[in-house]
């Protein structure tokens, strides 16, 4: 009886000893930094083929050169040798559909480094004093995820028109909310003076952009309309199909980004397979027309 007790006794301490062993090691599991969701690898993105104006084109293939592993190396133990920031922030600014975000993939593509993707209106909080600790949070997950990877990725900021603003100046009417946007301004600013990655922000708009921001960002490449030529070899891209005739008019008669002209190309693959016939050259029109009809040429240049 007391034998069978102790064996008892003796099994139980066991199994005691195992689930707490169990518990333990899966608690180590979950402590280990893990990749955030938001992280897209760089062997996943798509090859595109991109089309340039001369001056961007210059200044992108510099980017991809400098973010080349090799070149950034040396690039950062210089700045640090010499008591600079190591940290490369780029601002990539200009009409919706110029090819901003998709630069961006591509670069990382070409420079074989994962994205940390950040929608800034998404981790906008509607909750008091929330903004500022996301921006921390942001900044600290991706130096957690740059120590977990052989090559440093990119934190890519995109619609970053919500918080590079020009900050409130205040009176003594100043609203609490306009408070707590410039503390989240603020908290930005010295998270981006500390910053030893690699940035790129892309925004529609630079007219409000706060002078502090402007200064940080090393890089700031102006996405321009393409011209008559670049669009000519979009259209050709895009559309193999059409006549190069056509092409050459469409490309001289609207002034289209390369957005509007994919956004043209995807409407057209549609009505073609609605209506199970070619594609009428009246359709082609309309749809160029729709998309010119909200366009905006109003911006303001800033420096290199």
């Amino acid at each position: 009886m007391i034998k069978t007790i102790i064996i008892g006794l003796s099994l139980g301490l066991v199994i005691h000893i195992i689930k707490h062993f169990i518990t333990a090691w899966r608690g180590s599991k979950n402590d280990e930094p893990q990749q955030p969701e938001n992280l897209m690898h760089s062997e996943t993105i798509t090859p595109r083929k991109m089309f340039y104006n001369a001056k961007e084109t210059e200044t992108i293939q510099k980017l991809v050169s400098l973010l080349q592993e090799e070149n950034f190396r040396k690039i950062q133990d210089s700045l640090d040798r010499r008591g600079m920031r190591k940290g490369f922030a780029c601002l990539f600014y200009g009409e919706p559909g110029t090819g901003k975000t998709e630069t961006a993939y591509q670069i990382a593509r070409e420079t074989k480094r994962d994205i940390m993707m950040i929608d800034i209106p998404g981790i906008k909080s509607m909750h008091f004093g929330e903004d500022a600790k996301n921006i921390k949070d942001v900044f600290k997950t991706y130096q957690s995820t740059a120590e977990m990877s052989e090559i440093a990725p990119i934190l890519l900021f995109n619609e970053a028109d919500a918080i590079i603003g020009k900050r409130i100046e205040f009176g003594s009417a100043s609203r609490a909310v306009d408070r707590d946007e410039n503390a989240t301004q603020n908290v930005l600013l010295q998270e981006m003076e500390n910053f030893s990655g690699i940035l790129i922000a892309t925004t529609n708009f630079t007219q409000n952009m706060d002078k502090a921001f402007e200064r940080r960002f090393l890089y700031k490449i102006n996405f321009e309309k393409p011209t008559i030529e670049s669009r000519n070899n979009i259209w050709n891209t895009l559309m193999p199909d059409l006549p190069k005739e056509l092409t050459e008019e469409l490309s001289g008669r609207f002034e289209l980004s390369g957005g509007q002209i994919e956004n043209i190309a995807r409407k057209t693959e549609v009505e073609t397979i609605i209506s199970g016939g070619v594609l009428s050259l009246n359709t082609l029109m309309q749809c160029c027309k729709d998309e010119t009809m909200n366009s905006s040429n109003v911006f303001k240049k800033i420096g290199f």
